[in-house]
């Protein structure tokens, strides 16, 4: 009795430490986040504001959630050190820790790998997802950026080798990214071997992420995979909209049908990249891309990510042509937006921002040989000079100012704007805004101004503004502001819609910080609230090759939160100048017409002018001096 008395305590101790946290255990489901918190956690704790979701969640003693922590310099809450790679497990509402691993680059590949490893060999499941939490900044340059590493990030490359160096024996049911930018064509190719589906976002993602309680209750609650992304998907838009984050965007991707997917994907670009030899459709190709929607911005004003919507794309370049081949309803399951976005839930890149580098290394990645041809062709070998005017200014016989691009200019440019200006008494020129408000002739390369005599105003105060991006559905807009004390910018749009005054109305999304000095994107959109002190930039001063911003006086918000509007121009006298941008985001001026005011502020503001009726005459036309 005594020897069998020891047996049975002997294992029964052996079942105790193999139920412990940290050891091997056989569950019914699994969900490893690899939070990797970089200065999202180390300036507002917003890793710490997620697990405290977690830890909030009703969950089932089958569900296991398992999160590595790291890549902050520092973190805010739970104890979570700064110096260390830790592990931690979820354990009736507490987070406890498992072990803590020397300080290691969240940004490599040997990093997730060993947490893969780790994770699959300690808790074992029938159902398991993977999280990857932290910045995204699209496929060309990935996901989990480290702050302690000089944001070095997890290139779409380093993320399929962890995968496979990881050897999993079974795919992952669902693989997730907190993180803006990467529900992409290409990141679907590199993960699909891994996982069975895919949740992700095209847009910037807002800084609260993901709704961590229902991911983990719906995880927890059913074995359906799909059913527990359109959860995510419907839980993450409702704590959007609670926020007024009108960009937001996340989508659910049956990674089984990646191969189809990019069947499809090399069919248009192998049509692409045949009929952008002929000379006039590679213009057909850069208007679908000024015209389709854009994520994470476009411009070298505000950075860009350089990703488009694939199905908006495709169809502009291609025409009717691919419509019914380009079909991704059985890869795209489910998609949510906030209510601004025209997108079909995946995006790809295209260097709408050229950048040499970036380019170089996309070609690398290898997705697909045709698209990797078009860009070859045309972003190599590029000439000395890719814009010119074959008229660089003029009146037409209705008073517009107009200018016209030369033909061979269509193969490289990108976009065009124009920039508002006055005089002072010194001569200095004072920059007003610069806007896309013209008339467009793509098919001749023709701009005429569309002078109604007004700006934009935040609660009646004048904005240097300038426009971002544009669609069918909207125009995006971006000022620089002081709130708060704190230096930020404006984001606002103009939706089309024809039942109103010239076309549509203003609707304001709120203050956005923009891309930092690691050129990744600020995650979060924060509306202006009542109370708030605000001081907007009036104009920017050109004198002796610097650029000096003027701030108005500050002003206190209303209970509606800021209203965006058009006010008329106040001065007698302005000039005006286009600006032509090609693929690589170098600018061409026009000559500059001078505007005297033919209708006086008391008119305009009775009366605002529509369309194509002028509030001024040009008086002279001259060159442009920087």
């Amino acid at each position: 009795m005594r020897k069998a008395f020891s047996v049975l305590t002997a294992v029964l101790l052996l079942l105790t430490l193999f139920s412990g946290c940290g050891n091997i255990m056989k569950t019914g489901k699994t969900i490893l986040i690899y939070m990797c918190g970089s200065n999202l956690e180390t300036k507002q704790g917003l890793a710490g504001k997620n697990i405290d979701e977690i830890l909030s969640a009703e969950i089932g003693t089958d569900l296991n959630v398992v999160i590595e922590t790291g890549g902050a310099k520092t973190w805010r809450s739970h104890g979570i050190a700064n110096d260390a790679i830790q592990r931690y497990a979820v354990k009736n509402g507490e987070l406890v820790l498992l072990e803590a691993l020397p300080q290691g680059n969240m940004g490599e590949a040997d990093t997730l790998a060993d947490f893969l490893v780790w994770g699959q060999t300690h808790y074992a499941a029938k159902d398991s997802m993977l999280i990857l939490w932290d910045h995204g900044a699209g496929a060309a340059k990935g996901v989990c950026y480290d702050e302690n590493y000089a944001y070095d990030p997890l290139t779409l490359k380093e993320l399929k080798a962890a995968l496979e160096s990881a050897s999993l024996k079974n795919k992952f049911d669902l693989i997730g990214f907190d993180a803006c930018l990467m529900a992409s064509v290409e990141t679907a190719y590199f993960v699909y071997d891994h996982a069975r589906y895919m949740v992700a976002s095209e847009e910037i993602e807002p800084s609260g992420g993901w709704d961590y309680k229902t991911v983990c209750e719906a995880f927890s609650a059913g074995g359906d995979p799909i059913a527990t992304g359109k959860a995510i998907c419907d839980a993450y838009i409702k704590k959007c909209a609670e926020k007024n984050k009108l960009f937001a965007t996340l989508s659910l991707f049956d990674l089984s049908k990646t191969p189809m997917l990019m069947n499809q994907c090399s069919a248009a670009m192998e049509y692409i990249e045949n009929y952008a030899r002929k000379a006039d459709y590679f213009s057909e190709v850069l208007n679908a891309m000024r015209t389709c929607e854009k994520f994470g911005g476009d411009n070298a004003f505000q950075g860009a990510a350089n990703m488009l919507d694939f199905v908006d794309f495709v169809y502009k370049a291609t025409g009717d042509e691919y419509r019914e081949l380009i079909d991704t309803g059985d890869f795209v399951l489910y998609s949510v937006n906030g209510g601004q976005r025209a997108n079909g839930g995946v995006s790809f890149y295209y260097p709408m921002i050229y950048n040499e580098n970036e380019v170089n290394y996309y070609l690398e990645l290898g997705v697909n040989e045709h698209f990797n041809r078009f860009l070859s062709a045309h972003y190599s070998n590029v000439p000395e000079t890719t814009i010119t005017y074959s008229d660089r200014g003029s009146v037409t016989s209705t008073g517009a100012f107009t200018v016209k691009l030369d033909p061979d200019s269509a193969d490289y440019f990108s976009h065009i704007d124009f920039i508002l200006m006055r005089r002072d008494e010194s001569g200095a020129r004072h920059v007003l805004c610069t806007d896309n408000d013209m008339n467009k002739d793509w098919d001749t390369l023709t701009f005429r101004s569309n002078f109604r005599g007004i700006s934009l105003a935040l609660d009646g105060h004048r904005l240097f503004y300038s426009t971002v991006s544009s669609n069918p559905d909207y125009i995006s807009f971006i000022a620089p502001v002081i709130v708060n004390g704190e230096k930020t910018n404006l984001r606002f749009v103009f939706i089309w819609d024809d039942s109103v005054f010239n076309g549509g109305y203003y609707q304001l999304a709120g203050v956005w910080n923009g891309y930092d000095e690691n050129g990744l994107p600020d995650n979060d959109i924060e509306p202006l609230k009542s109370g708030d002190r605000v001081q907007v930039v009036t104009d920017a001063v050109l004198s002796d090759g610097t650029t000096e911003e003027n701030y108005g006086e500050a002003f206190t918000i209303g209970e509606n939160g800021g209203v965006i509007s058009e006010i008329p121009l106040d001065g007698e006298e302005y000039q005006y100048v286009f600006v032509a941008t090609d693929i690589f985001g170098n600018t061409f001026p026009s000559d500059m017409a001078t505007f005297e005011m033919t209708v006086g502020y008391d008119t305009l503001l009775q009366h605002p002018l529509p369309d194509e009726t002028y509030a001024a005459k040009v008086t002279a036309i001259e060159p442009y001096i920087r």
